[in-house]
This record gives C-alpha cells, sequence and structure tokens, in this order.
C-alpha cells in the first residue's frame, strides 16, 4: 500500500508531477533507504539446469536479491519466485506482488522524461535485463506487464527519442517525387535512427510476435490477467511508432496485426 501510494503521488490524472516526483526520488533512491527496495540482480549463470526449464532459458536466470526485518539477506531467482507463488507459497507471493508495485512506482517515477530517476533506474535496469523480465512465458502476466509498462518510461520515452510522422499527409508539391515505393517512402532514415533501432531490436521483434499471436488466437481476450500484458504491449508498441522505430513497411505489417485484433473485438 506504501509503495502504490508513493505511486499515486507522482502522478495526476496520468501527468506527471515534477515536484513531487522529485522529492519521491530522492527518498526512494537514497541508499541510506536501499533496504526497503527489492534489487534486480544482473543475469546469472545457473550452477545447474532446472527439469522445468526450457532450453533456451537453461543458462539465464535473473535474481532478486532483499534484506528483511531482521536484517537477514535473501536472494532468489524470479523465476523460482514465480513458481513458488504459483503453487501457494504465500512469502514468495508477497515478495513478488511487493516487486510488482516496485516496478509500477518506479515507472511512475520516470513518467514524462523525469531523468533524475530515470539515470539511477535505467542503470539497475537495463534494456536487456528488462526484456529478458518481460519476455520470460515463466512468469505471471501482472508481473511482465509491470516489466513491459518500465520498458517504456525508462528506456523508450527518453532521450534522445522524438515524436516523428509516421505517414506524412501534407507535403510540398516540390517534395513529392514522381515515381516512389514503399521502401523509398521514409523520409526520417538515418543512421542515428538506426543505432536507437539496433538498441531495441530484441524488444521490437517481441512485441510484433506477441501481436501475432494474439490475434491468431481463437478467443483472444478470455484471459484477464494476459490482457494486461496485451494493453503494455499493445502501449510499448504505440509509442515505438511515435517514435520512428519502424520503417513504412514495418509499419504497414504491424497495422494490419493491429486491425486484426481489433476485429477480433468487434467479431467474438
Amino acid at each position: 500500500r506504501f509503495l502504490d501510494y508513493l505511486s499515486d503521488l507522482c502522478v495526476s490524472n496520468h501527468i506527471a508531477i515534477p515536484v513531487t516526483q522529485e522529492l519521491i526520488c530522492k527518498c526512494v533512491l537514497d541508499p541510506k533507504n536501499s533496504d526497503i527496495l527489492i534489487k534486480t540482480e544482473p543475469v546469472k549463470e545457473m550452477s545447474q539446469t532446472h527439469e522445468y526449464l526450457s532450453i533456451e532459458y537453461s543458462e539465464e536466470e535473473v535474481w532478486l536479491t532483499w534484506t528483511d526485518k531482521n536484517n537477514d539477506h535473501h536472494e532468489k531467482s524470479i523465476r523460482q519466485l514465480a513458481q513458488e507463488a504459483r503453487a501457494g507459497n504465500a512469502h514468495d507471493e508477497n515478495v513478488l506482488s511487493y516487486y510488482r508495485y516496485q516496478l509500477k512506482l518506479f515507472a511512475r517515477m520516470c513518467l514524462d522524461r523525469q531523468y533524475l530517476a530515470i539515470k539511477e533506474i535505467s542503470q539497475q535496469l537495463g534494456v536487456d535485463l528488462i526484456f529478458l523480465c518481460m519476455a520470460d512465458e515463466m512468469l505471471p502476466f501482472d508481473l511482465r506487464a509491470s516489466f513491459c509498462h518500465l520498458m517504456l518510461h525508462v528506456h523508450v520515452d527518453r532521450d534522445p527519442q522524438e515524436l516523428v510522422m509516421p505517414v506524412k499527409f501534407a507535403r510540398l508539391w516540390t517534395e513529392i517525387p514522381t515515381a516512389i515505393t514503399i521502401k523509398d517512402y521514409d523520409s526520417n532514415l538515418n543512421a542515428s535512427r538506426d543505432d536507437k533501432k539496433n538498441k531495441f531490436a530484441s524488444t521490437m521483434e517481441f512485441v510484433e510476435d506477441y501481436l501475432n499471436n494474439v490475434v491468431s488466437e481463437a478467443v483472444p481476450f478470455a484471459n484477464e490477467e494476459k490482457n494486461k500484458l496485451t494493453f503494455e504491449v499493445v502501449s510499448l508498441a504505440h509509442n515505438l511508432i511515435y517514435f520512428g522505430f519502424y520503417s513504412f513497411s514495418e509499419l504497414l505489417r504491424l497495422t494490419r496485426t493491429l486491425l486484426g485484433i481489433i476485429d477480433c473485438v468487434q467479431n467474438p
């Protein structure tokens, strides 16, 4: 409830309140108060391969570390926490729930490009680490949705990304060529955009694959928990589009998928 309260204080009507954000950032991220947070450790190599893990994840785990009220240190892989929480372990379920609210607070602290928080949090939670968690099908949907939301506000909606017009509806006659193809349409392609795009290549691939899976399901919105993740993935796709990460041909392909999802809603 405390973390949720701080999250609510950061925003008003979905708009960040910079002064409050700054106060909360300085307090929550102060090293003296680090014991209230669960730390996310970089990917570690596992000492052994568990039977429940698929081959592609057998060598990588994201670990969480925290200190309890008795000042005892604990650490556990996020995947193991999720598995034991599903099995009914109340303690692990509470730890995972606390961590999810912490991710929500971090996202709110970074909302609308609050760089005081972005600078600190992006060092702890890098693009690759967040991607690994939001794409991990062994984690619960609401936790993956929190990581997706965090990816947007810590790494995507920040400098050097700027809004671009994906499709120009008005142009000067002198700017219109006599012949054009879809591949030639893009006017915002440049080396800097390609550099930004390469950084989020895995994220963009995940977004497209996830949305393709949604549109291919017979009843895509039957699972309310999964809908939380779907909402965040669509929101992430929306921002990637308006920050100019997609070429025109890629945009057309993604648009077909999104229209297919809308058709699923209208014709259940």
